[in-house]
């Protein structure tokens, strides 16, 4: 029984690991598009919000589902948009407002990210200190100023789609229009 038991655990620790095998090597491609991501020369670096095979911050969502399902296109209509769905317009009681995004709420206490600073701050404010949330209208994703030329932005994209899938696929710069 025991040992049974030790070999259906080893083949599903196995099963679990294959995939981490079996992924491409990474192409000089995904190598560039993971320096735009990791230190973008252009303005703030995708992984000052972003966390994405450990590296970065986990400010704003999660990347590796996103480009695991979506395409090029997509991809770079997300990254270009202005404003984002997550990011909130907060005011405090004080009269201090600005953009943030709410990592968690627990009873009383909220933390939220002020994007307002670079990198962003996690704040930990009573519920009773925001006096609003509201959608924000100010507050820009910051690729949408960087310049990016449509090669960078098609490594980027494909240096995700590698992180999120472990496939080496070429973007094309016609795959994102």
């Amino acid at each position: 029984m025991k040992q049974t038991l030790f070999c259906a655990l080893l083949l599903a620790g196995f099963t679990v690991a294959l995939p981490l095998f079996a992924a491409d090597a990474p192409t000089e491609q995904t190598q560039r598009g993971k320096e735009l991501f990791l230190h973008s020369p252009k303005g703030l670096a995708c992984a000052t919000c972003h966390s994405l095979e450990g590296n970065g911050n986990a400010i704003g969502p999660d990347l590796t589902r996103l480009a695991s399902v979506v395409g090029p296109k997509g991809l770079v209509m997300t990254i270009q948009m202005s404003m984002t769905a997550y990011v909130q317009q907060i005011e405090l009681q004080n009269g201090r407002s600005f953009p943030g995004i709410q990592k968690s709420k627990e009873g009383d206490i909220l933390e939220v990210y002020d994007l307002s600073k670079t990198p962003a701050v996690l704040l930990h404010l009573k519920s009773s200190d925001v006096a609003s949330m509201k959608p924000n209208t100010a507050w820009s994703h910051p690729p949408t100023s960087a310049g990016y030329t449509p090669q960078e932005f098609a490594d980027i994209i494909a240096y995700l789609k590698f992180a999120s899938t472990g496939v080496a696929k070429e973007v094309k710069v016609t795959d994102l229009h």
